[in-house]
């Protein structure tokens, strides 16, 4: 991804920001905690979000205690984030951060890698910035998401490259559901998604919304209603490990 590809996807993701973050920001909440027990996240403790969105899993860090800073490409999710959590938020992109080695006591990344131009490199610089943990939250690539079943349908297959990362210390399958009560919030939730944004462009919503209503129907429930089941693969690592000795 050149810079100016990274720009026009924050201007994607930006289009429906406060619409993903009412209706889609929080599903990883599973994901957040879960780091936030496996680092120890307490009071005092800096913490740098990477792609952080509208800034919720900074949010959750802070009410942790933690000294929490995020950074997203998109003006318009850094705004949100601004208004919703007292944690420090930067216009960045993913790659070269603009803080000193050892930094922040955790760096995450939710999601957010196969967003840079170099995965790898953006991987490098959170190993850099970190003066202990780095988590690295993906969607798991031995068991099936129910939501990407439904954007290989609606989108085609994915053609993005995460970061090649050693042997963590610890992996971990976290559960990821996302239920919505009628067909008209499960709609609005996949429409605000950035890369719907850019099929919608070529397609125009209208056709959109067909190839999502008939993906989604085998995760109709009884009471006309949507249920996706989805797993992250988080990876936590440790600079004083030996496996992370190797990429500091």
């Amino acid at each position: 991804m050149t810079d100016e590809q990274a720009v026009q996807e924050g201007d994607l993701w930006g289009r429906k920001a406060a619409q993903r973050a009412a209706l889609g920001a929080k599903m990883s909440m599973p994901a957040w905690k879960t780091a936030i027990e496996r680092t120890g996240i307490t009071d005092g403790t800096t913490v740098l979000d990477l792609a952080c969105g509208s800034g919720e899993f900074c949010a959750t860090a802070t009410e942790a205690g933690a000294k929490a800073t995020g950074i997203d490409i998109s003006p318009a999710m850094i705004a949100l984030a601004r208004q919703a959590s007292t944690a420090e938020f930067h216009e960045l992109p993913l790659g070269r951060l603009p803080w000193q080695d050892g930094t922040f006591d955790v760096v995450t990344a939710f999601n957010a890698l196969f967003f840079a131009q170099d995965p790898d490199e953006a991987f490098a610089e959170a190993v850099r910035v970190s003066r202990d943990y780095v988590v690295v939250c993906e969607w798991h690539p031995e068991h099936p998401s129910d939501l990407l079943v439904v954007g290989r349908a609606v989108r085609g297959p994915g053609g993005r490259r995460g970061a090649k990362l050693p042997e963590p210390r610890e992996k971990i399958t976290i559960d990821i559901p996302q239920e919505h009560p009628d067909e008209a919030t499960m709609l609005r939730s996949f429409l605000s998604v950035g890369s719907y944004q850019r099929i919608i462009e070529s397609e125009g919503e209208k056709k959109v919304v067909e190839k999502i209503r008939a993906a989604v129907e085998p995760f109709r429930t009884p009471d006309s209603g949507y249920r996706f089941s989805n797993k992250y693969l988080m990876s936590v690592f440790r600079k004083n490990d030996q496996a992370a000795a190797r990429i500091s």
